[in-house]
């Protein structure tokens, strides 16, 4: 069928695709239309084309979401990747209307993520030493640059410079290519580990099955969960938990927030300004004018 509303969505995730969009990004937005295509389904029966839904569909859709308690986080990414597949429609494919465009992504309040201090860090360093050179390295990589997951798994050992102490991330969230400096401790951590991983890899991290891919996000998540078990860490860590602790632990110790949204890849300032919020003892003499 011309119009096949699940033919199209493969079309936008090859789209997606094509434009450098991380893995983990393309299997959340099938997703996501996967049950939004179910929810038409539901409303108008097995024959639903790309061109049935509307604004109204896609408001009665967030509002059945809202009944099943979803969050208010969860409910606005639900929105925001309908915009997207109608915006690709109608700029991509030349759909005579985008529907999402008349529905504003729903309001959302993104508290900061409970990190762990500069000292548990360490011990989870130092725990994931003793299990694996490979997921120690890896842990050290995220921490000491600061990095989202998809650049570090997918990295290349052409994109490290030992020599100059640099890493080349190309095409990082937002179509953006960035150099960073490598954290001296991080250089004799890397030197290490590149003496005992499999030359014939071009991954700097890759496959524990298969050297030509790199090494899965999800596994990368089983083993550094197992880790913080081990180092008798209550909270648990991620990726992007560590992400969020290089940003703080930065912040609490007074590095500029230009250089800080530099090394996160942030492109709008305001994302990385919220930790500024973590460190107010500057604020401390002035509030103390108070009787």
């Amino acid at each position: 069928m011309k119009n096949n509303f699940e033919a199209h969505v493969k079309k936008f995730l090859i789209y997606l695709s094509r434009n450098d969009y991380s893995d983990e990004t393309i299997s959340g937005y099938s997703k996501d239309l996967n049950k939004f295509y179910q929810f038409l389904v539901e409303n108008y029966g097995a024959q639903v084309t790309v061109l049935d839904f509307t604004k109204e569909d896609i408001l009665d859709y967030q509002d059945s979401l809202l009944r099943k308690g979803l969050a208010k986080n969860s409910i606005a990414r639900h929105i925001s990747t309908i915009k997207s597949f109608s915006k690709y429609l109608f700029n991509e494919l030349d759909f005579g209307n985008d529907p999402g465009s008349k529905v504003k992504t729903p309001k959302t309040y993104t508290p900061l993520i409970k990190v762990i201090t500069e000292e548990q860090m360490q011990q989870f360093l130092d725990v994931a030493k003793q299990y694996s050179s490979f997921y120690y390295t890896l842990a050290a990589f995220l921490y000491y640059t600061g990095s989202r997951i998809s650049p570090v798994i997918t990295l290349l050992k052409d994109h490290v410079s030992l020599e100059d102490k640099k890493v080349y991330f190309p095409k990082i969230k937002g179509g953006k290519d960035l150099y960073l400096p490598l954290h001296e401790q991080l250089v004799d951590i890397l030197l290490a580990y590149f003496e005992l991983t499999p030359k014939t890899s071009t991954y700097v991290f890759p496959s524990p099955k298969f050297l030509n891919k790199h090494i899965s996000a999800s596994y990368v998540r089983y083993h550094l969960k197992k880790i913080q078990k081990l180092a008798g860490i209550e909270t648990i860590i991620t990726p992007h938990i560590i992400r969020h602790c290089t940003a703080t632990h930065l912040t609490l110790k007074g590095a500029d927030q230009r250089y800080l949204a530099t090394i996160l890849g942030h492109s709008d300032l305001r994302s990385t300004m919220r930790y500024q919020n973590l460190k107010v003892d500057h604020l401390r003499e002035t509030l103390s004018i108070l009787g």
